[in-house]
């Protein structure tokens, strides 16, 4: 049985899949992980999420890369702009849209192409909790 993180001290994430089964694996591997997750089923209502009245920080936003409505290119780009997070991981399970350059040459970006396993996300998460993004 996955514990279930406190959320006042447990770290937070943001979620960002249109796809279900994807956003409910890639949910409990944040949550065996000692995450909060907030989970959104495309980049509109994770951009809402990020914009809500108060302000708001994620430890880690997942996203997609390829989205109805917003891509997780914007989304990206905006949490970097008003400072809503400080660690991203892309998905894509598309061979032709790996993520642009722009988003994965600094510090705090990391790539993973779909289908992955647990290790492999494990993998990453440790390698961004790990990186100075100052």
């Amino acid at each position: 049985m996955t514990p279930i993180p406190n959320t006042q001290t447990a770290p937070r994430a943001l979620l960002a899949e249109d796809d279900t089964l994807i956003r409910e694996l890639v949910t409990g591997y944040l949550e065996q992980l000692g995450f909060h997750v907030e989970g959104a089923s495309n980049g509109k209502i994770a951009l809402n999420l990020l914009k809500s009245g108060q302000p708001r920080y994620f430890d880690l936003i997942v996203t997609d890369l390829l989205m109805p409505q917003v891509s997780g290119e914007t989304l990206i780009e905006l949490a970097r702009e008003n400072h809503s997070c400080e660690r991203f991981l892309i998905m894509s399970g598309n061979p032709a849209s790996s993520a642009p350059e722009s988003m994965t040459r600094r510090e705090d970006a990391a790539f993973l192409e779909k289908p992955f396993t647990f290790r492999d996300f494990e993998a990453k998460v440790s390698s961004l909790r790990t990186r100075s993004c100052a």
